[in-house]
């Protein structure tokens, strides 16, 4: 990490200290829609305090690609940040929540519930990969709110992640098309940010990513280029190709249905 975004990490954390103590749950207005966040630490206080900027492209994917009445899967939906604006956006969506981390878990569960949205907003505890079973999430940040944790059976060697897993924490793995026999439900759109497993859950989605029903993916690809380019393959393989953003410069792309190509 640079001295400057160590300096930056040092001022967030000292903000996060003074707002803390005046009110751990914080509203935000983004395009219209106004909503509340838990900010009990440094990264849910960035979370919220960047709310609107920090991914341009995924909002803008939901007010103009997903539409209301479409079932979405929000798969490593962390705190719930998009999984809130989906619903909120789209009050006849139904939304489906997909995150295994305990901690994260539990501010996800607190966001739906205080902003109203228990009814719209279904949480499913468990992590979706390429195969069906009992696995282990090496958590690599205790913070609530954090990301980077990656779903593996093994120990990671954190020489090639550049962070040490600090926990391991027992997690129930499952395939999207699992899933999605046992539930009777295709989404219409997927949101995958997983931080590493997106190519082992399209492996896990085949049946899901060939229904006519799906009709869009935004998907921020692994860093691994092998991973990145098994991802496009797949998704294209699937009758989806790539949907431009015109919008911030990050590593999410936006597949579409061919049928439905077009904004």
């Amino acid at each position: 990490m640079s001295v400057r975004a160590r300096l930056a990490a040092v001022t967030l954390r000292i903000r996060w200290a003074a707002v803390a103590a005046l009110a751990p749950r914080r509203s935000v207005t983004a395009n219209g829609l106004r909503l509340t966040l838990r900010t009990e630490n440094w990264i849910t206080h960035y979370r919220w305090a960047t709310y609107a900027i920090k991914e341009p492209d995924t909002l803008r994917w939901l007010d103009r690609v997903v539409r209301d009445g479409d079932v979405v899967f929000d798969v490593g939906a962390n705190i719930g940040v998009y999984s809130l604006y989906a619903a909120l956006r789209h009050p006849r969506a139904v939304v489906l929540a997909f995150e295994p981390e305990y901690a994260n878990l539990h501010l996800l569960r607190d966001n739906v519930v205080a902003n109203g949205l228990r009814d719209r907003v279904t949480i499913y505890a468990l992590a979706l990969g390429d195969r069906v079973g009992l696995t282990h999430l090496q958590v690599q940040d205790l913070t609530p709110g954090s990301a980077l944790h990656t779903e593996s059976p093994v120990p990671i060697d954190h020489t090639r992640t550049g962070r040490r897993v600090v926990m391991r924490e027992g997690i129930a793995l499952m395939t999207l098309d699992e899933f999605c026999a046992l539930r009777s439900l295709v989404p219409n759109a997927i949101k995958i940010d997983v931080d590493g497993t997106e190519a082992e859950i399209l492996r896990g989605a085949e049946r899901t990513l060939r229904d006519p029903a799906l009709r869009t993916v935004l998907i921020e690809l692994p860093v691994s280029v092998g991973a990145a380019s098994e991802c496009r393959a797949r998704l294209e393989d699937a009758g989806l190709g790539p949907t431009p953003m015109d919008v911030g410069e990050g590593t999410n792309e936006v597949w579409t249905r061919r049928s439905h190509r077009g904004w």
